[in-house]
């Protein structure tokens, strides 16, 4: 998977990813499926979850992850714990085998306390929880932060925020072969239950992408620009003029 976004917002969780899927298998094998699992804790909690790297290790490691298969109820806090210890458990099982785990994995969910809590896991099982932000994972994660740092606001709604990931998924699209397709899920507070774009919402994105247009901005970067330019003429000036002082003969001291 090239791309992965989940937020935290003030209602709730929203979770986006591409849908293209490369295997290789003596030839490379390219084809949409779903990305974005639904799974859920014990009290019916929505639990999302995506994933970047090997489509069939990510699997794998989402089974190991699945709180609806853990013997009880748990937040967040203590779901951290299992999981580190169950992905590290399955990289050694792997890497017995010969086998690189390369699965990344992102998460959110509404935690027993009501907030909404998102989590980013990598192969060795180190797993990173939070209760306002967003994660992304990628080759294309590093131009989806750029986006999100001037977007995300912990103030953040999943109207805003389903708007903006799913923009940014069809944006990138625009211009990386690898990304295609389009899925966002969110959990309300309010609910703790998944719920998917709708058909209106879907085709609202795909036909009036987000254009992240940035020529509104272009007049105070170019003030900028010609203060930081006089800014460096001043310096040269004062440069030029020592040196020429430098250069001129010096008086001779009598004694």
């Amino acid at each position: 998977m090239t791309v992965g976004i989940v937020v935290a917002c003030e209602d709730g969780i929203v979770i986006g990813a591409d849908r293209k899927v490369t295997r290789s298998r003596g030839t490379r094998i390219k084809s949409l499926e779903d990305k974005i699992h639904k799974l859920s804790f014990k009290d019916g909690r929505s639990f999302l979850v995506c994933s970047s790297g090997g489509a069939d290790l990510a699997k794998r490691a989402i089974a190991e992850i699945d709180p609806g298969d853990f013997a009880e109820d748990i937040d967040c806090a203590l779901y951290r714990d299992i999981v580190e210890g169950r992905i590290s458990k399955l990289q050694a099982r792997l890497g017995e085998k010969g086998i690189e785990h390369d699965a990344v994995l992102l998460f959110g969910t509404i935690d027993i306390d009501g907030k909404p809590t998102i989590g980013h896991i990598i192969p060795s099982g180190l797993t990173e929880t939070e209760n306002e932000g967003y994660f992304t994972i990628g080759i294309a994660a590093p131009y989806a932060e750029l986006v999100l740092q001037d977007s995300y606001s912990s103030d953040m709604s999943i109207e805003d925020a389903k708007l903006i990931v799913g923009g940014l998924i069809q944006k990138i699209g625009q211009v990386d072969n690898d990304v295609e397709g389009m899925d966002v899920f969110f959990i309300p507070i309010a609910t703790k239950k998944c719920v998917e774009l709708t058909w209106a919402e879907r085709h609202g994105i795909e036909d009036a992408p987000l254009s992240f247009n940035f020529k509104d901005e272009l007049e105070p970067i170019k003030k900028e620009i010609i203060e930081w330019q006089r800014m460096v003429q001043r310096v040269q000036r004062r440069v030029a003029r020592t040196k020429r002082k430098q250069a001129q003969p010096q008086p001779e001291e009598n004694e």
